[in-house]
């Protein structure tokens, strides 16, 4: 179906992230890329090299709990809107929420049931949103495009 792109073998593929990244950009006006820094550095270095803004993010309470929150509160409001994306909607299922004692929340992929990388990704590219202060829908301009890979 196009949903999704996979990676040969059983480790992540950054040459094919990248090439992929790259492709996306001749169709979307990406602004910023939200990146997972563990193990991404050198990913991080070749995309700046290609001219992307490039912002390592944590995938713990601090940098997670933010934009994870706003997700929840857009899902109550009924505002979020993934296309009936399958995939993303099986994602969305999967994900368990970790809670600490000052009520931070992330996602936990070892509580989660099954694959939830692509709420992930969501979660962070709401983050770069949300520190933007964008107003309104990402789709309400032509010129702002939210792209999640």
């Amino acid at each position: 179906m196009g949903l999704f792109h996979i990676t040969e073998g059983n480790v992540v593929d950054y040459n094919f992230v990248r090439k992929t990244i790259n492709e996306l950009h001749t169709m979307y006006n990406i602004k910023e890329i939200a990146a997972d820094r563990w193990n991404a550095t050198q990913l991080i270095t070749d995309l700046e090299g290609d001219g992307f803004t490039v912002v390592p993010m944590g995938m713990g309470f601090k940098d997670m709990s933010p934009p994870m929150k706003e997700l929840y509160k857009l899902i109550l409001e009924g505002q979020f809107i993934h296309g009936g994306n399958p995939v993303l909607r099986w994602m969305a299922g999967n994900v368990v929420a970790e809670i600490d004692a000052a009520e931070n929340i992330k996602p936990s992929k070892k509580k989660s049931t099954e694959k939830i990388d692509g709420i992930v990704a969501w979660i962070m590219a709401l983050d770069r949103c949300i520190r933007h202060e964008m107003q309104g829908s990402v789709y309400d301009e032509p010129d702002h495009d939210l792209v999640v890979i």
